[in-house]
Parts: structure tokens; C-alpha cells; sequence
């Protein structure tokens, strides 16, 4: 797979369905890794997805740090803690894989919701093609989310594969 310079991310407050502020913007590896590692450290394992965030802190960091060889991330901050986290990673179709954790004391808030929106347009404005997911068959909330931002099931099985296009 060719090497994707990924375009600057412009930081961002979003509010909330509360009202409350986070600011979204471009994670920095080096800068923010032990924030974000912290926040998989602290997430609740009932809430992970298809195996996703690894529950010891060395997965966690070898995850992160393949994410952060391989990919683009936003994170979402509240008082200087990570408290959302979106990755976006190539695949040779000229197409994004798309995974976003939100820390389960903000989830239900819209915040996830606001950061696919401005992930969806950074991929719109760098000239990629769709963005893929998946996530369990189970997880309606998300199914809901995602189908309102546009994707589809495009595979129905176990998981459900979701694709939304970006050029029409």
C-alpha cells in the first residue's frame, strides 16, 4: 500500500446534546499517546466491539501505536483528557477503514456523532472514494448513528460491513 499524506485536520469545539464543549482535533502520536492510552485503560470492556480496544495496557499500547503508524486519528478532549477517539487507515482502494471509540461517561451525547461528521468531510476535501466499517449486528445504537450519517450494510452477516460513498 502507497504511503497517504493525510492533510492537516482543523481543531474544532463541538457541544454536546448537554450543552457541554469538547474540542476535536488531530491527535499527534508523540504528543498525545499516553492520554490516549489512558483512556483504553480506562474504558469499560462491556463496551468494546469485535475485540476492540484490547484489554491489557501492552495490546493497548501495540494497537495505538500500529493506528498511529498507519493512520489518521481525531481525538475528542474535555479538560485536557481524551475522551473520544476516531481512526481513519488507507486500504489500496482509495478508500478509508474507519474505527471510533467514545469513553463510555460520554457516550449517548452526540459526541461521536459529531466527530464521524468532520471525519466524513476531511475524507470528502482529501479526494478518497468511501470510507468502510464494521461493527457487531448487535450494536443498534451505532447501526442508528451510522445509517443517519449515510452508510449502508453492504455485508449482513456476523458483523455488519458498512460503506458510505463519497463520490457520487
Amino acid at each position: 500500500m502507497a504511503t497517504v499524506l493525510f492533510p492537516p485536520f482543523r481543531s474544532v469545539v463541538v457541544k454536546d446534546k448537554f450543552g457541554e464543549e469538547f474540542l476535536v482535533r488531530q491527535y499527534y502520536h508523540e504528543k498525545d499517546r499516553e492520554k490516549l492510552i489512558e483512556m483504553y485503560v480506562n474504558y469499560d470492556p462491556n463496551y468494546r466491539c469485535l475485540g476492540l480496544p484490547p484489554l491489557s495496557r501492552t495490546a493497548i499500547e501495540k494497537w495505538i501505536d500500529y493506528l498511529g503508524q498507519n493512520g489518521f486519528s481525531i481525538i475528542a478532549e474535555k479538560d485536557g483528557k481524551v475522551v473520544g477517539h476516531l481512526v481513519i487507515v488507507p486500504d489500496d482502494k482509495n478508500r478509508v477503514d474507519l474505527t471510533i471509540f467514545v469513553h463510555q461517561d460520554y457516550q449517548d451525547r452526540g459526541l461521536g456523532q459529531e466527530m464521524m461528521k468532520l471525519i466524513i468531510e476531511y475524507c470528502k476535501n482529501a479526494g478518497f472514494d468511501g470510507i468502510t466499517l464494521v461493527t457487531e449486528r448487535t450494536n443498534a445504537r451505532a447501526i442508528h448513528v451510522y445509517k443517519k450519517l449515510g452508510f449502508e450494510v453492504v455485508a449482513p452477516y456476523y458483523e455488519f460491513d458498512m460503506y458510505l460513498p463519497l463520490k457520487k
